[in-house]
């Protein structure tokens, strides 16, 4: 009997172990198929419009210099599926510039343009998918399976993990790369050792590869490294100290190697004068001060350091939040887009997280490899970014909040299993209370995979219901958060349902509107009449780039504004329509 029970108990597990393998394969192939739909219906963004031509030039020149803002791993991987099928192309155009390279691929590739792009947006889907199925592991290494399935399914119906997890952008990459990096950082916690180290080493130089701003990971490491070694573990301080410093060492040696290798060791150990730096710069003042200086880092690298450190100063309000237009910015700007374009419930669970950790009460052993990266990532970018464009610079975060949040969902969903072991020890009559528990959990993740699937898919346009949701989220942040060029494809839709053959546009793009079809003339105070669409980013002031007097050329702050006055017919998507009276805009009425 003794033997039948322990059988049964063994096939209970197996038969569990089972069915959360495949839950989880399940919600893996959810993110993808969500993903693979977004992907086909949204135009090429701004950033996409660049970076595929980028990808597909570095491949075939391997010329690192074009732009070194952005480091080339991410882009040659998404360029990858032309090579099977190559576009038109020439790497000649690269002269002009890396924005000029942009318009001759649109050009050279009207007919199959979409089609491109939608190949390409794949792989960053498959990183995206490697991404979730790195947090299921290691959540459930550290929290149990239950939590292990929570992460993955604020992962997979994430509508910010959605949103980027379709384009041919660095951001989804970048998370990537960051969550790997904790990962190991973690594991060499756990168990120090050279192996361990030189893996950390690889993750930190591939996170580099993927994504620039993933440089501040080096203070997330020396960090985690120095509340390790003063962990007690019976050495002396200077035993640990020596200890932990070797090993930093050895991460350092490794992610050197790897990120020069990545860029072909151009211009690695070259003086630092010899650099294209911006003048006035910090970078400029050191090697102005230390001529003789040789940095062990490739020229490319220290160039996109460079311009990360100076890029978005300027003297035109660009920056948008809350209805207010500013030149400067705000220190705060990606923490309260974080806030804004984040479900509530997951705020909700970051905030009962944050609280255990810092009342030393969570459960995981060492889960600080969670917490002080994402301290570190909001306060990197409050201090050095000074590009307030969109909550995708944090998106690392997001990965590490599904881990640290997962514990909490688990264990109130787990409470109503545990009820009959609970009411049969004395004193512990608490199943009211799990179950209470349970079904607040339950009431969450439904209200969590509500707001992804209300929006589907048009995951950028997500707000939550603190602010405004997507209706009214427009008004509080604009850019990349919720226009980014990607709705030319509905405003074709939209076009062809109403049988309107032409539209006055002020579109934030980079892209023809003519390549999906759409005939158009640029939108004018004054002159434009009839059907009018307006991008978000124009309409709420935003300056960029679009056609002016006949060209294509900068749209200062407040160009559109005058648009407010009127109201919008329908969307189609981030664009708003209109049907203007003739002499709209005279009279300076507006903003």
């Amino acid at each position: 009997m003794a033997e039948s029970l322990q059988g049964g108990s063994r096939w209970t597990r197996r038969r569990r172990a089972w069915a959360v393998k495949v839950s989880g394969l399940l919600l893996i192939l959810a993110f993808v198929f969500q993903a693979s739909v977004a992907a086909r219906r949204d135009s090429v963004t701004i950033d996409e419009f660049v970076h595929l031509p980028l990808g597909l030039y570095m491949l075939y020149s391997r010329d690192f210099t074009l732009d070194p803002i952005n480091p080339p791993l991410s882009r040659m991987i998404a360029a990858l599926p032309l090579l099977r099928r190559p576009p038109a192309f020439s790497t000649g155009q690269a002269r002009a510039g890396h924005w000029a390279l942009g318009y001759h691929f649109m050009q050279a590739n009207r007919a199959r343009y979409q089609d491109i792009f939608v190949s390409a947006r794949f792989m960053v889907t498959l990183m995206a998918a490697a991404l979730g199925l790195l947090l299921w592991v290691w959540a459930t290494q550290l929290y149990g399976r239950a939590a292990g399935l929570v992460a993955l399914f604020l992962f997979s119906l994430s509508p910010s993990m959605l949103a980027h997890g379709h384009l041919v952008t660095l951001d989804m990459a970048g998370a990537l790369g960051f969550t790997a990096t904790a990962y190991a950082a973690w594991r060499l916690l756990d168990r120090p050792g050279i192996v361990r180290a030189l893996v950390l080493g690889l993750m930190l130089g591939l996170a580099v590869l993927l994504k620039l701003s993933a440089f501040v990971l080096l203070a997330a490491v020396l960090l985690l490294c120095l509340i390790r070694c003063f962990e007690d573990d019976g050495r002396g301080v200077v035993s640990r100290l020596l200890r932990w410093a070797g090993l930093l060492c050895v991460v350092a040696v490794m992610a050197l190697f790897v990120l020069n290798l990545g860029y072909g060791f151009d211009g690695s150990l070259a003086p630092l004068t010899g650099t294209r730096l911006q003048r006035g710069g910090l970078l400029a003042g050191i090697a102005e001060a230390l001529p003789w200086l040789r940095l062990p880092l490739p020229r490319p690298f220290v160039e996109g350091v460079d311009m990360v450190l100076n890029v978005g100063k300027g003297h035109e309000p660009s920056y948008f939040l809350a209805g207010e237009l500013s030149a400067d910015g705000w220190w705060y700007y990606h923490l309260a887009a974080f806030v804004l374009k984040s479900p509530l419930p997951l705020l909700i669970g970051c905030v009962a997280a944050f609280a255990l950790w810092a009342s030393r009460r969570s459960r995981g052993l060492r889960d600080y490899c969670l917490y002080v990266p994402v301290l570190i990532i909001f306060a990197a970018n409050s201090a050095f970014n000074s590009l307030y464009i969109g909550v995708r610079h944090v998106l690392p975060v997001y990965p590490l909040l599904f881990v640290a949040v997962s514990p909490l969902f688990a264990k109130a969903l787990n409470g109503p299993l545990r009820r009959e072991r609970a009411i049969a020890v004395p004193g512990r009559h608490r199943g009211g209370t799990e179950i209470v528990a349970a079904l607040t959990a339950v009431t969450l993740l439904l209200w969590y995979a509500a707001g992804s699937w209300a929006v589907a898919p048009r995951y950028l346009q997500y707000f939550n219901e603190a602010a405004g949701g997507p209706a009214r989220g427009h008004l509080m942040l604009v850019d990349s958060n919720i226009d980014w060029g990607q709705d030319l494809i509905r405003l074709a839709e939209y076009m062809k349902a109403q049988r309107r053959e032409s539209v006055a546009l002020a579109y934030f793009g980079r892209v023809d509107p003519s390549v999906y079809g759409i005939s158009f003339t640029p939108l004018q105070r004054g002159r434009s009449r009839g059907f009018t669409a307006v991008s978000a980013s124009f309409l709420m002031g935003r300056p960029y780039f679009w056609i002016h007097n006949g060209r294509m050329g900068w749209v200062g702050a407040g160009t559109y504004t005058w648009m407010q006055q009127y109201e919008p017919i329908g969307r189609a998507g981030s664009m708003f329509l209109y049907d203007l009276p003739a002499g709209a805009g005279d009279g300076g009425r507006g903003g």
